[in-house]
């Protein structure tokens, strides 16, 4: 089922270049869109397996590698709201902070630590896709290269969205506050 590996540069040779992504609306952070594309492919492996094997020029152990690849990294990884939270609800009560300053404090505490959580998923999932790469053959490897940049570009302008972001502004930056911190 391989070809040779000058077949295999050919073919590479006539997939399309890989662009920049470019996220043109405020939904997945970009540290997100490997992740999501990684997750909707595990889908697609469970939906119709063949079809994706097809669709890679993969044997059925290279599938099977990259299926527990992915259920792995799916079932491991989440987004830690809670945290985020906490973060926030801890420089909300320990700030001497008044007012507006108070709250931005604590709306900056919160896109901290979601920050720190989205740079981890995306460390993961760089790992993930690495060892995925190495279990292909020259043939797949290619062409699974193809998709995820097609994929990543696709997901990047599609409008999808994530959870989390409590709030940006102050004035619902306190609402939101009052709501998750319960204090002064």
């Amino acid at each position: 089922m391989d070809l040779p590996l000058a077949d295999a540069e050919q073919s590479a040779a006539q997939l399309p270049q890989t662009r920049a992504l470019r996220v043109l609306s405020p939904t997945l952070a970009p540290e997100q869109i490997d992740r999501a594309v990684l997750n909707r492919l595990l889908q697609e492996i469970l939906t119709n397996p063949e079809a994706t094997a097809t669709q890679f020029g993969m044997d059925t152990l290279q599938l099977q590698n990259m299926l527990t690849l992915l259920a792995n990294a799916h079932g491991f990884i989440n987004d830690n709201e809670p945290a985020n939270v906490q973060a926030m609800c801890s420089t909300w009560d320990n700030s001497d902070l008044q007012g507006e300053a108070r709250i931005d404090a604590a709306l900056a505490a919160y896109a901290r630590r979601a920050q720190f959580t989205l740079d981890f998923i995306a460390l993961y999932y760089r790992v993930v896709l690495a060892n995925i790469e190495a279990g292909l053959s020259a043939q797949a490897l290619p062409r699974f290269q193809a998709y995820m940049d097609d994929r990543r570009r696709r997901m990047a302008s599609a409008g999808a969205t994530t959870g989390g972001a409590v709030s940006q502004n102050a004035r619902s930056g306190e609402e939101s506050i009052r709501f998750h911190c319960r204090s002064n």
